[in-house]
């Protein structure tokens, strides 16, 4: 079980097998989120990778098939053990640790060059304690790559605005001060809600910024055509960013 057991464990524990499903043909992760992740880091070869969050195990394997040397960690049992089964079946020798963001007590402080939190902090209770684990299981100089929903367009009050016919009109957004936990469905096809939370973008950037981070790289990305002829619902990235990436450093 997780070092540390709080609500959004539990949430995202009990909708896994959902999870899993919706991952393997998530047009938002495989033709945009996951190949700028990967685009980011460059280089992975001989780095030692920390994938915080890491579900079903998507972004470990990519990263072990690059020559990374990685350890995936989860809050989730059930998503763990599939993390493990598909490392498995594809001949992969990576490591997986039950244990949440914020309470990462099985890993060595100061041991890995990068540690990835890829669509994750978004959603833990305690986003001031995983920036603390961040820090504290990064080697002096490592990096924090970190992608979240983009916080700007992602409040409980926001929505497309349609016109008579159906077409997007515009983005509105309300209530984006209010820090605030509700349980949404990600998409009709899961069988129960998962949490969510909302914070406004500055309690993103400050722990990081008192922590001690450096901020090396800010994108919002937007789609490009080709990401667009895979799946057209990706056009609506080409006017409001729903994700957004960050690489922080930790300075020697």
């Amino acid at each position: 079980m997780p070092d540390r057991d709080d609500s959004s464990t539990r949430s995202w524990d009990a909708i896994a097998e959902d999870w899993v499903a919706h991952a393997d043909e998530n047009d938002y992760r495989n033709t945009l989120l996951l190949p700028l992740t990967l685009e980011l880091l460059g280089d992975v070869r001989g780095r030692r990778i920390l994938d915080m969050g890491c579900g079903e195990g998507g972004y470990t394997r990519e990263l072990a098939a690059r020559g990374a040397r990685v350890v995936g960690v989860d809050g989730s049992p059930r998503l763990v053990a599939v993390a493990n089964e598909r490392a498995a079946r594809a001949g992969q020798d990576i490591e997986y640790v039950c244990a949440n963001a914020s309470s990462l007590g099985p890993i060595l402080s100061d041991s890995f060059d990068i540690v990835l939190a890829a669509m994750v902090l978004m959603d833990v209770e305690d986003y001031r304690g995983a920036v603390e684990q961040a820090w504290r299981v990064l080697a002096p100089g490592g990096t924090l790559l970190m992608s979240i929903t983009h916080p700007c367009f992602s409040a409980p009050t926001s929505q497309w605005i349609r016109t008579e016919s159906g077409e997007l009109r515009y983005f509105a957004v309300d209530r984006y001060f209010e820090r605030t936990v509700w349980e949404d469905r990600i998409t009709d096809r899961f069988r129960r809600p998962a949490l969510r939370r909302h914070r406004p973008l500055e309690d993103y950037v400050g722990p990081l910024l008192e922590r001690g981070f450096l901020l090396q790289d800010f994108r919002e990305p937007s789609a490009t055509a080709e990401q667009v002829g895979k799946s057209e619902r990706l056009r609506r990235l080409t006017r409001v960013p729903y994700f957004l990436f960050m690489s922080w450093n930790k300075a020697k």
